[in-house]
Protein backbone atom coordinates (compact mmCIF):
# COMPACT_ATOMS: atom_id res chain seq x y z
CA UNK A 1 0.00 0.00 0.00
CA UNK A 2 2.90 2.31 -0.66
CA UNK A 3 3.68 4.73 -3.45
CA UNK A 4 6.53 4.36 -5.92
CA UNK A 5 7.28 7.29 -8.18
CA UNK A 6 9.43 6.54 -11.21
CA UNK A 7 11.57 9.19 -12.84
CA UNK A 8 13.48 7.17 -15.41
CA UNK A 9 15.30 9.55 -17.68
CA UNK A 10 17.94 7.21 -19.05
CA UNK A 11 18.20 6.85 -22.76
CA UNK A 12 18.52 3.49 -24.44
CA UNK A 13 22.20 2.95 -23.80
CA UNK A 14 23.80 -0.37 -22.97
CA UNK A 15 25.47 -1.14 -19.66
CA UNK A 16 27.36 -4.42 -19.44
CA UNK A 17 26.12 -5.89 -16.18
CA UNK A 18 25.02 -9.08 -14.55
CA UNK A 19 21.24 -8.84 -14.90
CA UNK A 20 20.45 -11.02 -11.88
CA UNK A 21 22.83 -9.29 -9.48
CA UNK A 22 21.92 -5.75 -10.55
CA UNK A 23 18.22 -6.65 -10.26
CA UNK A 24 18.93 -7.97 -6.76
CA UNK A 25 20.77 -4.74 -5.87
CA UNK A 26 17.84 -2.55 -6.88
CA UNK A 27 15.35 -4.93 -5.24
CA UNK A 28 17.36 -4.80 -2.01
CA UNK A 29 17.33 -1.00 -1.98
CA UNK A 30 13.58 -0.91 -2.61
CA UNK A 31 12.97 -3.58 0.05
CA UNK A 32 14.98 -1.56 2.60
CA UNK A 33 13.02 1.58 1.70
CA UNK A 34 9.81 -0.32 2.42
CA UNK A 35 11.07 -1.99 5.63
CA UNK A 36 12.37 1.24 7.12
CA UNK A 37 9.29 3.35 6.37
CA UNK A 38 7.08 3.27 9.47
CA UNK A 39 4.19 4.86 7.61
CA UNK A 40 2.92 4.15 4.10
CA UNK A 41 6.13 3.96 2.03
CA UNK A 42 6.71 6.82 -0.38
CA UNK A 43 9.62 5.83 -2.62
CA UNK A 44 11.15 7.62 -5.58
CA UNK A 45 13.28 5.71 -8.07
CA UNK A 46 15.29 7.77 -10.53
CA UNK A 47 17.73 6.93 -13.27
CA UNK A 48 19.87 9.18 -15.38
CA UNK A 49 22.67 8.92 -17.87
CA UNK A 50 25.81 10.65 -16.88
CA UNK A 51 28.87 11.01 -19.06
CA UNK A 52 30.31 7.54 -18.53
CA UNK A 53 27.48 5.46 -17.11
CA UNK A 54 24.10 5.23 -15.43
CA UNK A 55 23.06 6.53 -12.01
CA UNK A 56 20.10 4.87 -10.27
CA UNK A 57 18.76 6.23 -6.99
CA UNK A 58 16.20 4.94 -4.52
CA UNK A 59 14.89 7.60 -2.15
CA UNK A 60 12.52 7.08 0.76
CA UNK A 61 10.87 9.09 3.53
CA UNK A 62 11.58 6.48 6.18
CA UNK A 63 13.38 6.59 9.51
CA UNK A 64 16.75 7.59 8.09
CA UNK A 65 20.16 6.71 9.47
CA UNK A 66 22.19 8.59 12.08
CA UNK A 67 25.49 10.00 10.82
CA UNK A 68 27.47 7.83 13.26
CA UNK A 69 26.09 4.70 11.59
CA UNK A 70 26.50 5.76 7.95
CA UNK A 71 30.16 4.75 7.76
CA UNK A 72 29.34 1.17 8.82
CA UNK A 73 26.16 0.35 6.90
CA UNK A 74 28.01 -1.33 4.02
CA UNK A 75 30.00 -3.59 6.38
CA UNK A 76 29.06 -7.27 6.30
CA UNK A 77 26.78 -8.29 9.19
CA UNK A 78 26.33 -4.70 10.40
CA UNK A 79 22.84 -3.66 11.41
CA UNK A 80 21.97 -0.17 12.60
CA UNK A 81 21.30 -0.41 16.33
CA UNK A 82 17.65 -0.01 17.30
CA UNK A 83 17.98 -0.66 21.03
CA UNK A 84 15.76 -3.46 22.27
CA UNK A 85 13.33 -3.13 19.35
CA UNK A 86 13.77 -5.72 16.60
CA UNK A 87 10.78 -5.06 14.37
CA UNK A 88 12.81 -5.22 11.15
CA UNK A 89 14.31 -8.59 10.38
CA UNK A 90 17.57 -9.18 8.58
CA UNK A 91 21.14 -10.40 8.86
CA UNK A 92 23.07 -7.27 7.90
CA UNK A 93 24.08 -8.68 4.53
CA UNK A 94 21.97 -6.67 2.08
CA UNK A 95 23.96 -3.46 1.84
CA UNK A 96 27.32 -5.26 1.88
CA UNK A 97 26.01 -7.30 -1.06
CA UNK A 98 24.90 -4.10 -2.82
CA UNK A 99 28.35 -2.59 -2.41
CA UNK A 100 30.17 -5.76 -3.52
CA UNK A 101 28.08 -6.16 -6.68
CA UNK A 102 28.32 -2.49 -7.65
CA UNK A 103 32.07 -2.42 -7.08
CA UNK A 104 32.47 -5.63 -9.10
CA UNK A 105 30.96 -3.62 -11.96
CA UNK A 106 33.58 -0.87 -11.35
CA UNK A 107 30.80 1.33 -9.97
CA UNK A 108 30.11 3.04 -6.68
CA UNK A 109 27.33 3.32 -4.14
CA UNK A 110 26.58 6.38 -2.02
CA UNK A 111 24.03 7.20 0.63
CA UNK A 112 22.58 10.46 1.89
CA UNK A 113 20.39 10.29 4.95
CA UNK A 114 18.63 12.59 7.37
CA UNK A 115 17.70 10.83 10.58
CA UNK A 116 13.93 10.83 10.95
CA UNK A 117 13.38 12.07 7.39
CA UNK A 118 14.62 9.37 5.02
CA UNK A 119 17.51 8.16 2.93
CA UNK A 120 18.65 8.10 -0.67
CA UNK A 121 20.91 5.36 -2.00
CA UNK A 122 22.55 5.94 -5.37
CA UNK A 123 24.39 3.40 -7.46
CA UNK A 124 26.58 4.29 -10.39
CA UNK A 125 27.38 1.70 -13.05
CA UNK A 126 29.83 2.71 -15.80
CA UNK A 127 29.34 1.59 -19.38
CA UNK A 128 31.03 -1.70 -20.34
CA UNK A 129 33.04 -2.30 -17.16
CA UNK A 130 31.88 -5.74 -15.96
CA UNK A 131 34.72 -7.78 -14.41
CA UNK A 132 34.74 -11.55 -14.27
Amino acid sequence: KGIINLNLSTQSLTVSADRIHITNVISNLIDNAIKYSPEQPNIEITSENIESGVLVSVKDEGIGIKKDNLVKIFDKLYRVPTGNIHDVKGFGLGLSYVKAVVEKHQGSVKVKSNFGKGSMFSIYIPFNQLQS
